[in-house]
């Protein structure tokens, strides 16, 4: 039932037919809502990593009117908007609602792929502007460093975009494959790359802290977890 953790984009259209187009041309799941009311009752429990939001939806709501509450939920998820007849008046004001980009239907494969893997590296690089802590550890994402209790370490920008990703799902699991694009984007990485940086990232958090460890559930993800030092415990 849960999905949240799966990469997938979402796509807001009276048209399916939309959807499917998206989810051809970038090869990535698309989750299809026709409905703007169904999609604000499950916000909290998605976690897309693009949103498609046609304007015109032929009901009493439009596209533009959710992308307030669309950009609230997810701050640094990229949100495109699609539509037969853009005007100067109507991009401005998706924009100003939040928008990142926008498309003219009908719509055109290339520019799509193009768009998207703009906006997902212009989201990350938005994502990776302030510092993040978890535990008693502190990232440092512009600065690239990360300071515990042992010290500070600087990190490569894939170390740091992998601690961030972890730190701000706050003790929950990503799952492997949105890691991956998370922190790579569109790049091809191969597993065994994924599992050597992993371990780098496991080896710059022990330089700096012994209360904050990557957690692997096997066959489902990786998480940030908190450990409970024996001293903390004795006292207790």
């Amino acid at each position: 039932m849960e999905t949240n953790h799966d990469v997938y984009t979402i796509t807001l259209d009276d048209d399916p037919m939309v959807a499917e187009i998206i989810e051809m041309a970038s090869k990535i799941k698309t989750k299809c809502f026709t409905d703007p009311a169904v999609l604000i009752r499950e916000v909290e429990n998605l976690r897309p990593i693009a949103v498609f939001v046609d304007i015109d939806l032929g009901g009493s709501l439009s596209g533009l009117d959710i992308i307030p509450a669309l950009r609230n939920a997810w701050p640094f998820c990229p949100i495109l908007v699609v539509t037969a007849a853009p005007t100067a008046s109507t991009i401005m004001e998706a924009l100003n609602a939040g928008a990142d980009d926008f498309m003219r239907k009908p719509l055109i494969v290339p520019e799509l792929n193009a768009r998207l893997k703009t906006r997902i590296e212009d989201s990350s690089q938005k994502a990776a502007s302030s510092v993040v802590q978890f535990g008693d550890i502190e990232i440092n994402t512009v600065q690239r460093y990360v300071e515990g209790p042992k010290g500070k370490r600087y990190a490569s920008p894939i170390e740091i975009s992998v601690l961030t990703c972890l730190a701000h799902t706050k003790g929950g699991i990503v799952r492997k494959d949105k890691l991956k694009v998370q922190c790579w984007g569109q790049a091809k990485v191969s597993d065994n790359a994924f599992h050597r940086k992993l371990y780098a990232v496991r080896q710059l958090l022990s330089d700096v802290t012994d209360g904050v460890v990557i957690q692997t559930k096997y066959g489902v993800g990786f998480g940030l977890k908190e450990v409970m030092m024996a001293s903390f415990r004795k006292a207790s």
